[in-house]
């Protein structure tokens, strides 16, 4: 398997996760600080099995750096959750997807500048990115920074944990990294709690049986779609790191389809509205997106 089709693999489970995080987010588990909690835990419970795997843990720059990375995610998520906790989720994963390439592009331009010169494709590409991520943002045609804020705040963090990820992986091997980062992804949930008002927002929040089902079963969805999109990051070459944030058109392709098809069978439980000049804005603002991740993607 090469990283295209790991990544490609990624998103289509990442999409899949995203609807349940979008019916937990407007239903059962309605505090998104509540929900990354039980994100954070979940990871360092399933880190610990994979320590007989081939965990080597000799380097203790490498060991900060990866805790530092699922420390940084687990709060990408928490902006994440937020997002689609107060909009649409049609309207929020591309935002981010759109934003997340051109901080990663930045950020590998400005640490690692070898790996990648900008250029008047990438320029225009990043247009197209911005255009289309504030266009699939608005609602009815009116900009918000408040419905933009926590889209921009977790794209930005994901690209911090996709930059450091790629540099723990040019040192360690696979398991390790994800050892790492999933456990530094509980040690930022149990973090969390040091905040008297976190702390009892998580701690209010009742257990849901049918909810912690669907908890469980997008977190399953979730695992495979993180697991690939590491192992993409760990097959790809530096300079190739950008291009798997790029590809995300491909999880837009998956999530519209999957939105389209509940929006119709069952409308009350994503809560999206998918028809008239909605449906053309969102159409066209992928369009946008997407013609933005087209540039990229052919770049070499």
């Amino acid at each position: 398997m090469n990283w295209l089709m790991a990544t490609i693999l990624s998103y289509f489970f990442l999409a899949l996760v995203s609807l349940f995080d979008r019916y937990l987010l407007v239903g059962p588990i309605k505090n998104p600080f509540a929900y990354t909690f039980y994100v954070g835990i979940l990871w360092s419970l399933i880190s610990f099995p994979l320590i007989p795997f081939g965990v080597k843990l000799s380097n203790f720059q490498f060991l900060i750096l990866g805790l530092a990375a699922g420390f940084i995610r687990i709060f990408a998520i928490l902006f994440l959750a937020k997002a689609i906790s107060e909009s649409e989720i049609s309207r929020t994963i591309p935002a981010i997807g759109g934003l997340l390439p051109i901080f990663t592009f930045f950020l590998f331009l400005i640490f690692l500048p070898e790996t990648r010169v900008l250029n008047q494709f990438y320029l225009l590409a990043f247009l197209l990115l911005i255009f289309g991520s504030v266009f699939i943002s608005l609602e009815k045609f009116s900009f918000s920074f408040k419905k933009l804020k926590y889209p921009i705040f977790s794209s930005f963090l994901f690209a911090l944990n996709f930059f450091l990820t790629k540099i723990l992986y040019l040192k360690l091997n696979f398991i390790t990294g994800l050892f790492l980062i999933l456990f530094g992804g509980g040690m930022g949930a149990i973090f969390s709690l040091f905040f008297p008002k976190i702390k009892n927002q998580i701690l209010t929040q009742k257990p849901v049986p049918k909810a912690s089902f669907f908890f469980i079963l997008g977190q399953a969805f979730g695992g495979l779609g993180v697991l690939f999109q590491f192992f993409a990051l760990y097959l790809a070459k530096p300079n190739q790191v950008p291009l798997i944030n790029a590809l995300e058109g491909v999880r837009y392709v998956f999530l519209l389809f999957f939105v389209f098809i509940l929006s119709i069978l069952k409308p009350e439980i994503l809560k999206e509205e998918i028809r008239g000049k909605i449906l053309y804005q969102k159409i066209f603002a992928v369009l946008l997106i997407s013609s933005g991740l087209a540039i990229l993607s052919f770049q070499k």
